[in-house]
């Protein structure tokens, strides 16, 4: 079931989703047209993961609201990044791991920047690819899990290989120093806003203006917070349109240095993602 579109489309008193994907009352739509999911106690889990009553669905732009087949509604929960009843963890719509025992000892993200697009000096025609491994721990033993376009895992055995702490390493040019960017749920100290998460969004809620009225819902996105504290590489991943995604790229410019993540001891570059809520009908 196909519910993003391209342009965007702003639902007045409605829990908008995505472009053309919302709920209104107890009724869901795609692409303004009612569907036939039950709308009651239908909310969002995590990103890109919804739920009602009786079903558990993934939402993509390209492939829509898909429902995920197998998965008990009522023992359904987040784990970590992902969805799980009391049976499974499931990776976008796939089963992919038995819940006994289960638990993520580290995540890691492989962070590159495309070639830009040919005959142009726009910069924003540049692209960034994703690729995500995990490491779980089970019953049975380790597994690592690699999530990009296409989902794959394996089964490790009993033992642990401490290699794949590293999160993405630049090649090198000449003697240009390696660079590591590392996941901020994979290092031992996570970075940190002065003061904490709660002083973080009561800095962006101060700095935060849109003109558009009653406009509710989440920003998704991530940044570097570099070794001495400062911010860098500022992606919006997903936002409400009206301006908003630029709006939060210039609220975090502004930001105080942060307290930089640690992993050995060392202070390291940390890749940090956050879902920032808005509601532009309260006064700032």
């Amino acid at each position: 079931m196909t519910c993003g579109t391209d342009d965007y489309t702003y639902i007045p008193n409605a829990e908008n989703y995505a472009s053309g994907f919302y709920k209104k009352g107890n009724q869901v739509y795609c692409k303004g047209i009612l569907t036939d999911i039950d709308g009651d106690k239908f909310r969002s889990l995590w990103f890109n993961y919804y739920k009602n009553n009786d079903n558990v669905y993934y939402y993509t732009r390209e492939l829509g609201l898909q429902r995920i087949p197998g998965i008990d509604a009522a023992s359904t929960e987040t784990f970590s990044s992902f969805i799980a009843d009391k049976n499974y963890l499931y990776i976008r719509t796939s089963k992919v791991i038995e819940r006994q025992g289960l638990k993520i000892v580290s995540d890691y993200i492989s962070y590159k920047e495309a070639i830009p697009a040919k005959n142009t000096n726009n910069n924003s025609n540049s692209s960034y690819t994703y690729v995500n491994y995990y490491l779980f721990k089970n019953s049975k033993g380790y597994w690592i899990v690699k999530l990009s376009n296409v989902v794959s895992y394996n089964f490790l055995g009993k033992t642990y290989n401490h290699k794949w702490d590293i999160v993405y390493q630049k090649d090198k040019v000449e003697d240009e120093v390696e660079d590591i960017i590392y996941n901020s749920a994979g290092i031992d100290v996570r970075p940190e806003f002065p003061g904490g998460i709660s002083k973080f969004q009561n800095f962006v809620d101060k700095k935060f203006k849109v003109e558009e009225k009653d406009l509710s819902g989440r920003i998704y996105s991530t940044f570097i917070v570099e070794k001495d504290g400062s911010l860098s590489d500022i992606k919006i991943l997903r936002d409400l349109g009206y301006g908003t995604g630029k709006e939060l790229i210039r609220v975090l410019k502004l930001s105080p240095k942060w307290k930089p993540g640690l992993q050995n001891g060392q202070k390291v570059r940390c890749l940090y993602a956050i879902p920032y809520r808005i509601n532009s009908s309260l006064d700032h």
